[in-house]
Parts: structure tokens; sequence; C-alpha cells
């Protein structure tokens, strides 16, 4: 039997954990063709869990398109994508769809000749390089009339949309609403991992997408439902379980999906032979996946500032910490607070920390946490600056 917990791609159908209330509720708003702007840290499972919707949109009729915005360096390779990719979705018909975008003022068809001879119909840009934004708008309006025009309703769903601030944002946001908020053919679902970002494009009375849509931010999953999905797999692989407690792995992992799921993978492959699963086994996970990363993590360690190693090692020995207590910079012999500010926000544009919207601060990489520990050693002092 193969290994079920995958991880570092897209997962869908039984080998996706859970998520079905959050599925649920997706499906519901687009059933209604809404606007919602999904929220998540990194390695949640946002992509996912689109990619499991489409499933299921497709089984009811609805017509899907997923679009990852880090694709398209240039505002132009976007807005050709969405207008191909919809087109596509909508048209099977070459000479239909070629006939219908030669309409277009920005945008015109591109003929594609396949491997065995056949013919499809690409886009391109009439003019490549300049002219991307009316060509975006000019896609986009062409997308709800083809879907008006094909009785489709179509879901249109923007991965990693907080990247949007690479096309000179706020001017593209406020075309973009412009030209959507008419729309009645399509659901868009806008994705982000950037927490600060998203909020402030749908929170911040200043900004375009201000209340355009539902917020929908994505947290860990369930523990007891997760624990469900893999006590359920260990079974069907006939595994023998003695006396073990996962909740080692989930407060290791943080209850973050990639990072589960890539523990039990190992579990998974070190228990294979004897087919039995030990706590002692449970409990190397976390330090197993640091040496097998230990590589990039030396990589990020020596780009980053001596100060800033040094707050690394208290925040690594701390369960819950708070570096602008006194106790916390009394313990480590670091400060002031503006030093430890300044150190913060560096490691965390950096992506090696991240900061929660209560104000917290975690490794963005939970592993990189036991990287840090087994490195620093638990008995030896942290040095001062």
């Amino acid at each position: 039997m193969e290994n079920p917990f995958k991880y570092g791609g897209i997962v869908t159908g039984p080998y996706f954990a859970d998520r079905a209330r959050e599925i649920s509720e997706l499906f519901s708003e687009m059933r209604n063709l809404g606007r919602v702007f999904l929220v998540s840290p990194r390695r949640y499972g946002k992509t996912c869990l689109i990619f499991n919707l489409r499933g299921k949109l497709k089984k009811e009729g609805y017509r899907p398109v997923y679009l990852d915005l880090n694709a398209y360096p240039g505002l132009a390779s976007f807005a050709v994508a969405v207008t191909e990719k919809v087109s596509k979705a909508l048209e099977s018909s070459a000479d239909k769809l070629a006939k219908l975008i030669s309409a277009l003022k920005y945008l015109r068809p591109r003929v594609e000749v396949g491997p065995d001879g056949s013919l499809a119909a690409g886009v391109e840009m009439i003019a490549p390089g300049r002219e991307a934004l009316p060509a975006l708008l000019e896609g986009l309006h062409y997308c709800e009339q083809l879907a008006a025009k094909k009785g489709q309703k179509l879901v249109i769903a923007i991965d990693e949309f907080s990247d949007l601030a690479k096309y000179d944002g706020q001017i593209v946001e406020k075309a973009i609403r412009s030209e959507i908020q008419s729309h009645t053919h399509i659901g868009y679902i806008f994705s982000g991992s950037s927490q600060s970002v998203m909020l402030a494009m749908v929170r911040d009375t200043q900004r375009a997408f201000y209340r355009l849509g539902r917020i929908m931010e994505l947290g860990p999953i369930k523990r007891d439902e997760y624990m469900k999905f893999i006590l359920k797999w260990f079974k069907k692989g006939g595994y023998r379980l003695k006396e073990v407690n996962f909740e080692v792995l989930f407060d290791a992992a943080e209850d973050v999906p990639y990072s589960i799921q890539r523990m039990c993978n190992i579990l998974w492959e070190k228990g294979r032979s004897t087919r039995a699963i030990t706590q002692e086994m449970v409990e190397q996970l976390p330090m197993i996946v640091a040496r097998q990363d230990s590589a990039h993590f030396e990589l990020i360690w020596q780009g980053a500032s001596q100060g800033q190693k040094i707050l690394l090692m208290a925040l690594a020995r701390e369960q819950d910490p708070r570096p602008f207590s006194k106790d916390f910079q009394f313990t480590y012999g670091i400060g002031p607070s503006s030093s430890i500010k300044a150190s913060l926000d560096s490691l965390v544009k950096k992506g090696i920390l991240y900061k929660m919207p209560a104000g917290k601060y975690k490794f963005a990489d939970t592993f990189m946490r036991y990287w840090i520990l087994n490195l620093a050693e638990a008995d030896s002092p942290i040095p001062h600056i």
C-alpha cells in the first residue's frame, strides 16, 4: 500500500485531510456566485482546499478556473491567462473561440498546433508590454459575457492574491473592482498567505476591495477530526499503535497541516517493515525533519545577523515567547525593545518568523525551531551581544 500521507503538492480526494466544513462553506458562497477572500498562513492547505472544491463544483455543473498569481510576473501575462483559461473552460471549439476573441481590442486569438496536428486557440496581447491593465479589464468583461452567453456559472479562484501589489496594486485593485462588481455569472475566490495584506485589502475603508466580499480565515484543522484521519490510514495499512499519544505530533507541528502530513509520512515509512508504531518513534519525528532540512536552515542561519541569531535562539527556547517582556529580555540578556522590534521586523520580512494577527511571533517553519534547539543545545548559555 502506498504512503497515504501526502505533502508538498496538491493533495486531493481521500488523501486530503478533513476540511469538510470549509469546503461546504465555500461551495455555498460559490453557489450564489459570491466573492470570498480566503486568508491563511502558508502550509495550511488553502490551495489544496481550492482544488478539492473544484472537484465538487465540477460535479455540480459549475466551471471552475484556477490561477496562481505567482505564475504571472507581469500584468499582461495575467490578463492573457485569465482570458485564455476561462475561454477554454467554457468553449471547446477552437474555431468558435478564435472568432469570439478576435472581437477584442487588446487581446487576440493565437492558434496552437498540438502534437497530433489538432488546432487549439490560445490568447495573446495585440501590443505586448503595453496597455496591460485595459487588457485585463477587457478580459474580465469578456469572461462575464461568455459565461452569460453560454448560460454557465463560472468560478474563478486567484491564488496568492496578496501579491497583487507587484502590479502597482492599488491602481489595479480599483480597476478590478470597477469591473467585477457588476458580474452576475462569476463567483470569485481571492486567496492569499499574507494575512495582513489580505485583511487590509478588505477592511481598510480607503481600499477598493473594502467589503467587496466575505473574509474566510482558514485556521488549523480540529485535532479530533485530524486524529480520525490519521488513525484511519494507519489502521487501513495494518499498523499497530502501541499506546501512542499523537498530541506530541500536533504540538510539534503547531497544528500546521503540511507539517503534520510530513511527519506522518515519515512515521509510515519508519514503521513499514514491522507495521508497529511506538511513542518513541513519534517523539523523534520533529528532529528527523529538522535534520532533513538542515542545509536549508543553515543557509538561513548564515544570512542572519548575530543579534538576530541570539533572538532566534531565545524564541526557540520559549513555548510562548514574549520578546517585549522584561522577564524575557532579562533571561536572555537582550534588548532594548526597540532593537528587538527591528530584529523581529527584519526576520518577518525575510520569512523566517511569522507575525500572528494577535501580535505574537512564531517560526514560519516550525522545524527550524527544533534545528536551532539542537544547534544551541538545551543547557548551553546564549551568548550576549
